[in-house]
């Protein structure tokens, strides 16, 4: 309204001077010897010199008001713009805009036009770093006219610390921040006395807002944190900005922090998504390693479950096939969770296989799986450097004499029940340490003469920890009992009956670790 009422001014004063001018040649032509000229020329001359000049001084008028006026406005009040229109194009470009980048980049113009300013810049603050990025910025070249200033992002992209001096005011500050004239000159000169660190981020500081032209500096922020900034150089032929200008900005800049909060929570959902499908296809990736089906032979029978805690874990059950009448049955943990337990799972399992297939187990020398699990070890340490470790236990039947030959890498004891001493469980405990722990790590094997009707039962701690709802543990002793009741079944029909009777523990409540095990049954 100010800017109107100063933009009417100079129309009145200038309607005012065309009046004050008419009168006084229309005196001038009707008095004195002029006047007595026209009454000798023609007795109605006079009306008819006022007729002439009057329409004269309409064209003059007219060309006062449409040429001469706008420029004397232009020149001396900034235009005058309508609040409605702009916040109505804002919305416009909200809905046209197909990239957040776009947006910034089409608000920032049409801020610069409605305010007639040569630089506007967003600054949107790094989730990662805290410090505020210059995203879009409109500058105008002096052949390029005002209603149209060509916008473009900043290269290289000028920016403000988290902690920069005029970041930490804009958050003390309930209105925009004023930067006048001549004010980055006198601070850049003030940092001279400050220690070396804190002289080289006030002068990146001062070159930013040097680079942006800052002379207003609007916040765009949330009730409690500042997401952004929106910075303006003076308005055109160094107007400054009314109160009324800077209540519209700030409301502007309510619009903007809205905008950069959907942009973000649509980036993080974007991310989760694409993070989800990794996950999802690192899930695949993995039960693609698992055996897709056990090895069937008339004197054996296995079978595996694996359920990892979180899409994608660091349990492993593996069955190898030496040749017809010999097997291998292998389950171990890695340390953690996720996609690096899985990455180092994977590892061990083409390790193993790798082992296997080079490792002298040619009947009738009995398998040297303890040099074996030796050099498992000494791989996994070296490529880990010890910060890793994996618990394992590998073992190796032979159908033909059904003798199982072991070693126990410091994984969960596999139980063993025999057939013919019935309430007497074993746990198969002979090997050594952890693997991935000691790089010279040296371990035990042992051999069990089995009997059909034998069970073996191998499992990793996300079986006998699994929670109910009560926070209390399956337990060990729940493991055995179960087994107990159900070893005259098949090793199908008994991994059925533990993943019942664990889910029904569980009771829906997620797991905290992978739940891996695996059954074998001698016939």
């Amino acid at each position: 309204m100010q800017r109107r009422l100063s933009g009417l001014s100079i129309r009145t004063v200038a309607i005012v001077v065309e009046f004050l001018t008419f009168l006084l040649l229309v005196l001038f032509i009707s008095t004195g010897r002029r006047a007595e000229f026209l009454d000798n020329f023609d007795r109605h001359a006079d009306v008819l010199a006022t007729l002439l000049l009057l329409a004269g001084f309409v064209l003059f008028h007219r060309v006062v008001t449409r040429r001469l006026v706008p420029r004397l406005e232009r020149r001396f009040f900034p235009r005058p713009y309508e609040e409605r229109r702009i916040f109505l194009s804002l919305n416009q470009e909200i809905r046209a805009a197909s990239t957040i980048k776009q947006l910034y980049i089409a608000i920032a113009r049409r801020i610069a036009e409605s305010f007639e300013t040569d630089d506007v810049s967003v600054l949107v603050r790094d989730e990662v770093t805290g410090d505020y990025v210059c995203l879009a910025s409109s500058s105008r070249s002096a052949s390029q006219t005002p209603e149209r200033p060509q916008v473009q992002t900043v290269e290289p992209r000028p920016q403000l610390a988290y902690d920069a001096f005029v970041v930490k005011r804009l958050k003390h500050l309930s209105t925009p921040l004023v930067i006048e004239p001549g004010e980055i000159e006198t601070w850049t000169r003030a940092v001279d006395n400050l220690p070396p660190s804190q002289r080289q981020a006030r002068k990146r500081e001062h070159e930013s807002l040097r680079l942006l032209k800052s002379h207003l500096l609007v916040q765009i922020g949330t009730k409690d944190q500042l997401v952004g900034i929106l910075s303006l150089s003076l308005r055109r032929a160094q107007f400054r900005y009314s109160t009324n200008d800077r209540e519209i900005l700030m409301s502007i800049a309510g619009q903007l922090a809205l905008i950069v909060e959907n942009s973000h929570l649509a980036e993080r959902m974007v991310a989760q998504e694409r993070l989800r499908r990794e996950l999802d296809l690192a899930a695949e990736v993995q039960r693609q390693l698992l055996p897709r089906k056990p090895p069937e032979h008339p004197f054996l029978q296995l079978a595996g479950y694996c359920e990892p805690a979180r899409g994608v874990g660091g349990d492993y059950y593996d069955f190898i096939t030496v040749d017809e009448n010999r097997f291998g049955i292998a389950i171990a943990d890695v340390a953690g969770k996720g996609m690096p337990a899985a990455l180092l799972m994977s590892s061990v399992q083409a390790t193993l296989r790798s082992l296997t297939t080079t490792n002298d187990l040619a009947p009738p020398v009995v398998p040297l799986l303890a040099p074996m699990v030796g050099k498992l070890n000494r791989l996994i340490f070296n490529s880990t450097s010890g910060e890793n470790y994996v618990t394992f236990f590998y073992a190796h039947f032979d159908c033909a004499t059904r003798c199982l030959t072991y070693v126990n890498a410091g994984h969960n004891p596999p139980l063993y029940l025999p057939i013919g001493n019935p309430g007497k469980i074993r746990q198969l405990t002979t090997g050594g340490l952890i693997t991935g722990v000691f790089e010279h790590s040296e371990y035990e094997q042992e051999t069990v003469q089995m009997q059909p009707g034998d069970l073996m039962f191998l499992y990793t701690d996300g079986l006998s920890e699994a929670l109910n709802a009560s926070g209390e543990e399956f337990g060990e002793r729940r493991i055995e009992e179960m087994l107990e009741a159900t070893a005259q079944m098949s090793a199908e029909e008994i991994r059925a009956e533990v993943v019942g009777q664990v889910k029904r523990w569980r009771a829906n409540v997620p797991l905290h670790d992978d739940l891996t095990f695996v059954v074998m049954t001698v016939n």
